[in-house]
């Protein structure tokens, strides 16, 4: 197994991020374009031909932009894209007066610009600051001056009807597409800390738990033990040989028989039983509520299943046998004292030969 594939991607997050802006900024130039076309249909109806014209010279702009965003050139899209429709929307309200609600469309843009974290605060902030500037300008010139082009009252409380609905409408468009995105952010930062919390856990070749973890279980079942007063057992178990498998077929071999002993030893095991990798060519097994007969019968059932089953590996057959050592932990012993008695019979099985299994005997 490659280690890399349990390491969260540094790429991830951000990558996901660019997505979700690029697709808001897409979003963002579809609805202005839809709403200028709309314009220039409504006013070509109403017969308002300088607005129409108005219009359908936004509508060309918003095209050329799209083009430029589906290019990848999203900062600058972005830019001339909230520039583009904050002048659209400025210009109508000068053109056809502060009842008519287009400045309505420049306040959306102050959420949207600031939601946007491609550009820096500051520039976010002053573009705002800008945007609002001109619009509370547009708003107290609308006192003294009247309307470029004077509309009846009725079409412009039309209007004002128009770009109140388009108002509500894209707010709601922004906003569920900014939810979905702080949903995306989340669930890709909870993947990414699973990630962690496995790599941290774990180990990365043969996706058993590592020495923190399985010490942490002893520990808890030692603390059961003291309340039941039922022993438990512990086993070591090592690669026989291990060392000579690496210099003849390399590292990569090496792991390959690891992560397959862990596979052959775990289907072996009851569902309460714990198999972690200890370090090296080394195993650590947790035997809960076992005395030392049954861990010896559960390690000679490994013994024998791996001293049978073949190990091959780019059509080289490896002869695998392991070593273990079984010792009991009762109640006076502490979790050093138990993995110690395991330990030491371990030894002492290596000492007598290979392939086989020893108990700790108390002297």
């Amino acid at each position: 197994m490659d280690n890399t594939q349990l390491l969260p991607k540094k790429t991830n997050l951000p990558l996901l991020k660019n997505l979700r802006f690029s697709n808001a900024t897409k979003r963002f130039s579809l609805v202005n374009l839809g709403c200028v076309l709309f314009y220039a249909l409504f006013f070509g109806i109403l017969s308002v031909w300088q607005m129409t014209l108005v219009c359908s010279v936004a509508a060309i702009l918003w095209g050329g932009l799209l083009l430029i965003l589906y290019k990848g050139m999203e900062k600058p899209a972005l830019l001339a894209g909230v520039l583009l429709s904050a002048v659209f929307s400025l210009l109508t309200s000068w053109l056809l007066g502060w009842e008519s609600g287009f400045f309505l469309l420049t306040l959306l843009l102050i959420p949207f610009l600031l939601s946007q974290d491609l550009f820096r605060i500051s520039v976010r902030i002053i573009l705002s600051s800008v945007i609002a500037a001109a619009v509370l300008g547009l708003f107290i010139l609308s006192w003294s001056q009247a309307s470029f082009w004077v509309l009846s009252g009725d079409f412009l409380h039309l209007l004002t009807t128009v770009n109140l609905i388009f108002a509500v409408i894209v707010s709601a468009i922004f906003g569920y597409t900014y939810r979905v995105a702080i949903s995306d952010a989340e669930m890709a930062l909870i993947h990414s800390n699973k990630k962690l919390a496995s790599l941290s856990s774990t180990d990365p070749v043969t996706n058993l738990v590592n020495r923190r973890i399985i010490l942490s279980r002893i520990e808890q079942e030692r603390n059961r033990m003291q309340r039941g007063n039922k022993p438990f057992c512990l086993i070591m178990m090592d690669v026989d040989d291990f060392k000579n498998i690496i210099d003849l077929y390399g590292y990569s071999c090496g792991d390959f028989v690891m992560s397959h002993l862990a596979e052959l030893i775990s289907l072996t095991l009851r569902k309460q039983d714990e198999v972690a990798r200890w370090g090296g060519d080394e195993f650590l097994l947790l035997l809960p509520e076992t005395d030392i007969e049954g861990g010896k019968i559960v390690a000679e059932k490994i013994r024998g299943k791996i001293s049978k089953s073949p190990f091959f590996y780019k059509e080289s057959g490896i002869n695998v046998t392991v070593t273990l050592g079984v010792g009991l932990c009762e109640k006076d012993n502490g979790v050093g004292s138990c993995i110690h008695k395991a330990d030491h019979a371990l030894y002492l099985a290596k000492q007598a030969g290979k392939n086989r299994v020893s108990l700790f005997q108390e002297q």
